[in-house]
């Protein structure tokens, strides 16, 4: 018997916080067609043209996730004073979850309260500090299933990832193979470990 793998992109189990919020498909759509003419919501370089000290002109070339990075910033610092607060989870804003594995497609979150299948969300998380893994990407609901422990139930949603830009997908890619090398290393050192003792 062949066993084949379904999945087009390798899938890493570890726990991270990813912050979300519930998106009506309309507005979806409004920022995707207001993002890009070709309805994408993939960042592009923007190229300013500058004079140098000798009146040559000249190219610099600013990486768009940079700028946006920039021009939000009052909107994440307002995100942030508002879980601090917890206003926000009043006002039915951005909600906490559990991310327990990733790929360049998408992931799982757990989370407390239901959401359904078919729900769009806006997630954002952060893989690593450094080097700085910050995804921030649409993803649609595929799958919910209940998971009920100590009493409590909560439900795990399979996420997938929708216009996910192709330098966030290759980051988290590469996040990825890094901790599945450092969990093959780890291995490689308890069995050294084993045979010495």
């Amino acid at each position: 018997m062949v066993v084949k793998e379904r999945r087009s992109f390798v899938r890493e189990d570890i726990n991270f916080q990813v912050r979300f919020r519930k998106v009506p498909k309309e507005e979806y759509e409004r920022v995707r067609k207001s993002s890009n003419p070709e309805g994408s919501l993939h960042k592009k370089k923007l190229i300013i043209n500058v004079a140098d000290t000798d009146n040559k002109n000249s190219n610099i070339v600013l990486d768009a996730s940079l700028i946006n990075l920039l021009l939000q910033i009052n909107e994440k610092l307002d995100r942030i004073i508002a879980m601090l607060s917890r206003d926000e989870v009043e006002q039915g804003g951005l909600t906490q979850g559990t991310g327990v594995n990733i790929s360049g497609s998408g992931m799982n979150l757990v989370v407390d309260k239901l959401v359904e299948s078919g729900q769009i969300i806006h997630t954002n998380f952060i893989l690593s500090k450094f080097p700085l893994v910050d995804v921030d990407v649409f993803g649609k609901v595929v799958r919910v299933t209940p998971i009920v422990e100590n009493g409590k139930t909560a439900y795990q949603l399979g996420i997938e990832f929708l216009d996910i830009d192709p330098d966030d997908r290759e980051k988290i890619i590469a996040w990825v193979f890094q901790k599945q090398r450092e969990a093959i290393r780890n291995r490689k050192g308890e069995s050294y470990n084993l045979e010495d003792s």
